[in-house]
Formats: structure tokens, C-alpha cells, sequence
């Protein structure tokens, strides 16, 4: 058996081969987007952490290169967040696909203009320190002989503590009118360059930003205002893989009480969701999703067949994961749980029975979405109606499974959860689940004595090796 969980798989043939949810299909409609809009566009592409931004990016890069011929920028925001001021990274970046990907590579006059304006704004974006310009140096972004220029203005700005002098201020107002005409020339010079790459590729300079929402909320905030301000010029698109609900909160740390929506709604042309469980569910079509996943981690785990009904189990992984909401990755996660406590515990006559392999499914999913319930449940401090209230298994939309017989299986939960009282109550009840918890009720003394410490003895195998909720 295996527990950590697998490599995104990236098809030679088809990059999108293993993906989920219609994921194949955005990714042609945002290329066919990126190609037909004749304006420059900023793209945010909205998913929870954990829901497969940096694979959808992967692939559909790679369907871009492989497939289309069509070259594009990936900036890992957060490898390059050690940077000051992201200006530098960004230019460094289409400077090196410039080399790469454009005809006569750095002898193009473009590219040379590019790269001579992108030093005369660097010399005076506000802020930028000596480490920066040789930072920069080292990505070829820069020249050596413009790290002293660099100096200049960073000398007493280096690590932000140092007092701004009078004289500094006193130039940089006098300098007003090099800066905007610094920055106009940039933008030109970026525009020219990007008319450059459409002519190669018939494809804009396409930038896709990735990891934004892992970075240091200035750094996050300064390469949304650097796009918008420097790099928002036609022929350049950006598409941005982001936690947007992640951005709205360094929106809130750094401006305070301000209105953190309307904010970012500034940075972006277009704000879409990356298709997930709930968008793909509302399509007449057939499409893989959770449960064609959860199917596949069971055979990467290699779950032994002869202690574990994987079928079942994996139906029951896919169901409760769709119910509480679960992203891949706590999938994933939820797995890896279940994969510990069937490696390290030790087969008997219960290992392969129904209800203890729904059980282990619904506990370490419940284990990783919501560690309170879990916890909870493991100190038997829940009641009954306080674990439907906040589980709402009692609502539980399975979906047709025939295999998955919830009246059966939420008899056997009740009755592992109610107290004398309540069991003996319910058992006298009219209704198919009081029938079979009439029946489970029948299976003798020692199931009865012990029906309370089923739940709390799974719970104690599952936290023999811990595993973070997220």
C-alpha cells in the first residue's frame, strides 16, 4: 500500500487525459478566448486551495506548447516573492521568452528597447533597493553597470528602516516628468514587444500567474498593482490562478476595513471560477469528477482487496466527500487517513464487512474536513441530534447508489451513537430504518454492550499516526 498521494498525471498525448470536472473544455475555451479578444485582458481564475490551480496550469500549458505551438509565460509568484519590488521578476521573465521564443533572440530591436526601458523604470520605481538591481543582475534582467545607478536611489532605501532625506524627495519631484515619460516609454516598448510575439505566434504574450495567494500579502498587492499600472498594454494578457477569498483578505490586512471586492475588482477584465464538483453537477453532459477519483486514488493506494471492499469504499469516499465539500487535495488527504488505519492495523473477521469500511471512509473524512466533529466523536461528547445538526447526514444525497444502502447504514450510525434510551425508543418506531435498527439490535449481547465504543475504537486507530487536516 501507498500513503502519500499521487503526481498529477499529465498526458503525453493529451495533457488533460486524467482531468476532472470539464476541465479539458475551459481550458479550450480561455485559449480560444486569449486568441479571439483583440484587447489586452487580466484573467482571474477563482479555486479554493487544494483544488488543482497549479495542475489545470501545467496542462493546459503543455496543450498550449504541445498541441497548439503557442509559447507562454508561467510566473510561480510565490518562488519569486523574495524579490522587492515584482517589476523585476516580471521583466526578467519576458526578457528570457524573448531570448527563447522570438526570432533573433536578443539582437531583436524590440527586445533590446524593452530591455533599456525596463532599466530606466526600475532606476525609479519608489522603494527599490541595492539588493534588488543585483538580484536582478543574476536573472540577466539588468545590466552590472546600472546596479551603481541602481544605488543612487536605493541607497537609503535598502531595508525600509533608514529616514528619506530631503534631497531624495527634493529630486524625485524634480524628476516627476522623466518618470512618466520613463513609464509611457515602457508601456510602448512592452507594446511593440508583444506585437512582435502575436506576429510570431498569433497568440498574445500570455502570462500566467500562479502561487499569488501563498505570497506575502505586499508582495501579492504590489504584483497586482504592477500588472495594472506597467504591464496592462494591448497584446499582453494575464491569467491569474488564484484563492480569490485569499487575495480579498491581504486586501483587508494591508488597507485595513477596505472594501476588499470592489478593490480587486479593478485589477481584472474577467473574474471566472475554475470548474469544480458543483459547476460540472449542473451539465446534462457526462463528466468525470469526485467519484471517477475517488475510484482511481483506491487503485493508486493499492488498498488490499481482500481486507478492503474497494468498491464500496470508494463509493463511499466519493459520496461524503460531495456532501461535505471536500477539495482534491483534502481528498487526498482523506485517503492518505484511511490508508494509514488499513496498513497498520491488523485484518480480523470485521476487516471487510460493509459497515466498517463506510465507517472508515465517513470518520476520515470527517477526520480531515472537520476536525471538531471528529474530535467530538472520538470523545464521545456528541449526541445524536447535535451530529445531524452539524453534519446533515440525515440529508445526505447519495444519488442513486444501489450498492450504497443509506437507510441500512444510517441505522447502523444511530446506532452506534444513541443512548439506552433513545434506542429503545427508535426500535419500536414504524419506518424501513427502524426496522433495521430492530434488526441490528437482534445480533446479540455482546454487539449491544459494545455498539458505543465502535466509533471511539476506529478513532483511536485513526489517530495512532496523525496526519494535519490541511
Amino acid at each position: 500500500m501507498k500513503i502519500n498521494p499521487p503526481k498529477a498525471i499529465i498526458g503525453k498525448e493529451d495533457p488533460f487525459e486524467h482531468t476532472l470536472f470539464r476541465r479539458k473544455e475551459f481550458a479550450e475555451s480561455l485559449t480560444n478566448l486569449l486568441r479571439n479578444v483583440e484587447e489586452n485582458l487580466v484573467i482571474f481564475v477563482n479555486a479554493p486551495w487544494g483544488e488543482g490551480k497549479t495542475t489545470f496550469a501545467e496542462m493546459w500549458k503543455t496543450q498550449l506548447e504541445k498541441r497548439d505551438h503557442l509559447n507562454v509565460i508561467y510566473f510561480d509568484a510565490y518562488a519569486a516573492d523574495y524579490f522587492d519590488d515584482p517589476f523585476v521578476s516580471f521583466s526578467g521573465e519576458i526578457l528570457e521568452f524573448a531570448d527563447k521564443h522570438l526570432p533573433d533572440g536578443k539582437k531583436l530591436k524590440e527586445r533590446r528597447e524593452f530591455k533599456k526601458t525596463a532599466v530606466e523604470v526600475g532606476k525609479r520605481l519608489a522603494g527599490l533597493a541595492v539588493k534588488v538591481g543585483i538580484r536582478a543582475a543574476t536573472l540577466n534582467a539588468f545590466d552590472e553597470k546600472h546596479e551603481g545607478e541602481l544605488k543612487k536611489i536605493g541607497d537609503e532605501l535598502v531595508t525600509g528602516v533608514s529616514e528619506i532625506s530631503a534631497d531624495v524627495i527634493e529630486k524625485k519631484i524634480e524628476k516627476y516628468g522623466e518618470e512618466k515619460d520613463a513609464l509611457r516609454a515602457f508601456k510602448k516598448s512592452l507594446e511593440k514587444l508583444a506585437d512582435k510575439v502575436q506576429e510570431n505566434q498569433k497568440f498574445p504574450l500570455t502570462i500566467i500567474v500562479d502561487e499569488l495567494d501563498r505570497c506575502r500579502p505586499d508582495f501579492a498587492l504590489g504584483l497586482l498593482e504592477r500588472i495594472k499600472h506597467l504591464f496592462d498594454v494591448k497584446g499582453v494578457a494575464f491569467v491569474l490562478l488564484v484563492n480569490r477569498n485569499q487575495i480579498e483578505n491581504y486586501i483587508r490586512t494591508v488597507y485595513g476595513g477596505s472594501d476588499a471586492e470592489s478593490y480587486l475588482l479593478k485589477f481584472g477584465s474577467l473574474f471566472i471560477d475554475l470548474p469544480n464538483q458543483g459547476s460540472a453537477s449542473n451539465s446534462q453532459e457526462y463528466q468525470k469528477g469526485v467519484k471517477e477519483y475517488c475510484h482511481s486514488l483506491v487503485s493508486h493506494y493499492g488498498f488490499p482487496a481482500q481486507t478492503v471492499d474497494t468498491h464500496f469504499f470508494a463509493t463511499s469516499m466519493g459520496i461524503f466527500a460531495n456532501h461535505f465539500g471536500l477539495t482534491l487535495r483534502e481528498i487526498e488527504k482523506a485517503f492518505t487517513v484511511a490508508a494509514i488505519y488499513f496498513s497498520s492495523s491488523t485484518p480480523d473477521r470485521f476487516s471487510n464487512r460493509s459497515e466498517n469500511v463506510w465507517l472508515i471512509a465517513l470518520l476520515s473524512i470527517l477526520k480531515i474536513k472537520t476536525p471538531l466533529i471528529y474530535s467530538s466523536l472520538s470523545k464521545q461528547t456528541f449526541t445524536l441530534d447535535r451530529f445531524y445538526q452539524d453534519t446533515k447526514l440525515d440529508r445526505l444525497n447519495f444519488r442513486g447508489e444501489q450498492q450504497f444502502n443509506w437507510d441500512y447504514l444510517n441505522a447502523l450510525l444511530e446506532f452506534y451513537l444513541m443512548s439506552d434510551a433513545e434506542l429503545e425508543k427508535a426500535a419500536k418506531g414504524e419506518g424501513e430504518k427502524n426496522g433495521y435498527l430492530r434488526q441490528i439490535t437482534s445480533r446479540g449481547s455482546w454487539t449491544q454492550a459494545n455498539r458505543n465504543n465502535v466509533i471511539l475504537n476506529h478513532c483511536s486507530s485513526l489517530d495512532r499516526f496523525s496526519v494535519k487536516p490541511q
